[in-house]
C-alpha cells in the first residue's frame, strides 16, 4: 500500500499527543513534517510538547516549525482547564530533546514543504486553523498543492465548550471561516463523529497492559483527560470512557472506510452574540447551494470497535521497535 503523504498541524495537548502516537507509527502515513500553533495552550508550550513527543516516539528526524502565537483577530483563549497547565495533564517527559524548531514560521514552512512535493498533500489539522489561514492568505497558489484539509472540529448540533461551538473553531473562528471559504477540499471530523470514538475503561486497561514508553504516556495523559472532561462536560461525563477527538481525525485519513459522511455547504459564525464559532452545516440543503459550493465532507459516525482495534495495534508497535 502506498503511504499517504501528510503534514500535521497541532496544538499538543492531550488528544493531540495520542493522535501523534498513532500517526507517527502507522504504516499508512508518510509524515513529511509537523507544525505547532497556539490553541490548547500557548504556542511555546505546544511546541515544547510536540518536540518532545517526536523524541519519545523515535521521530526526531521530522522537521517541526513553530506557528502563530495568537489567533488572526482575537486574543488567545486556551484550554488549560481541560489539558492542564503544561498541556499534558502534568505528564513530564523523562528525556528532554535538544531538537529546535525550523527557522521559518509554520505557514512559510508549510508552503515550502507543499511546493517541494510533486503531488498535492493532505494537511491534518488538529488545532485552530490559524496557521492554515495564514498559509492560504499569503500564498494563494498553495491551494493547488493541498489535496485536502482534514480538520478536527465543527458540529451539526452540539458544542464544547459552548452549546454550539467546538473549541478548534471558537479559538479562531475567523481562520476557520476563511479556510472553508477558499473551497480547498475540507473534511470536518465533527464533534458528532468524534464523540462516538471514545476509549472505554476496558480499552484503557489494554493500553496500560502494553507497557511500552509511548503506551505508558498515553495511559497517564488520558487518565487526567478522563477526569477533566467529565468535570467540564455533561455529555462526556455520562460515558464510561473518554473521547480522543484528534485520534479520530487521523484515523479518518488512514481508514476512511470506518466513517460515514456527506458533502455539504458550510460556513462559520464570527459575530453572533450567542453563536460565535458555530459551524453552519446546510444539512437539509435549505440554501440550495450548487454542488461546487458543497466542499465540506462532514463526518457523522465512526465504527468505534474497529477504530480502537487499529489504534491498539499501532500502539503495540512501539514495544516491537523499542520506541
Amino acid at each position: 500500500m502506498e503511504k499517504i503523504k501528510v503534514l500535521i498541524d497541532c496544538d499538543t495537548g492531550i488528544d493531540d499527543i495520542v493522535a501523534l502516537a498513532y500517526a507517527l507509527k502507522t504504516e499508512r502515513l508518510d509524515v513529511l513534517g509537523v507544525t505547532t500553533v497556539c490553541g490548547n495552550l500557548p504556542v511555546d508550550i505546544t511546541t515544547y510538547n510536540t518536540l518532545n513527543a517526536l523524541n519519545l516516539m523515535g521521530r526526531n528526524e521530522l522537521p517541526l516549525a513553530k506557528g502563530a502565537a495568537k489567533p488572526l483577530e482575537r486574543e488567545l483563549w486556551d484550554a488549560a482547564y481541560i489539558h492542564g497547565s503544561n498541556g499534558l495533564g502534568g505528564y513530564e517527559f523523562a528525556e528532554k530533546t535538544s531538537k529546535q524548531p525550523e527557522p521559518q514560521p509554520a505557514h512559510e514552512f508549510l508552503y515550502n514543504m507543499l511546493q517541494a512535493q510533486p503531488e498535492p498533500v493532505t494537511i491534518i489539522a488538529l488545532a485552530p486553523l490559524t496557521n492554515i489561514a495564514l498559509l492560504l492568505q499569503q500564498h494563494p497558489d498553495a491551494r493547488e498543492k493541498i489535496q485536502r484539509i482534514v480538520f478536527m472540529g465543527g458540529s451539526l448540533r452540539t458544542g464544547n465548550p459552548t452549546p454550539v461551538a467546538t473549541f478548534n473553531v471558537l479559538a479562531d473562528p475567523e481562520a476557520a471561516k476563511y479556510v472553508i471559504a477558499t473551497k480547498v477540499p475540507f473534511v470536518m471530523c465533527s464533534l458528532d463523529c468524534t464523540r462516538g470514538s471514545f476509549l472505554t475503561y476496558e480499552d484503557l486497561d489494554k493500553v496500560r497492559a502494553l507497557h511500552n514508553p509511548v503506551a505508558d504516556m498515553v495511559d497517564k495523559v488520558t487518565g487526567f483527560y478522563l477526569e477533566s472532561t467529565k468535570a467540564e462536560n455533561t455529555v462526556d461525563g455520562q460515558k464510561k470512557g473518554v473521547d480522543i477527538h484528534d485520534l479520530c481525525t487521523v484515523m479518518y485519513v488512514t481508514h476512511p472506510e470506518l466513517f460515514e459522511g456527506e458533502h455539504y455547504f458550510a460556513d462559520v459564525e464570527t459575530k453572533g452574540e450567542l453563536t460565535t464559532g458555530f459551524t453552519l452545516v446546510d444539512f437539509e440543503d435549505n440554501l440550495r447551494k450548487p454542488l461546487e459550493d458543497k466542499t465540506v465532507l462532514f463526518l457523522k459516525k465512526v465504527d468505534r470497535e474497529k477504530y480502537v482495534e487499529y489504534f491498539l495495534q499501532v500502539l503495540a508497535r512501539y514495544q516491537e521497535s523499542g520506541r
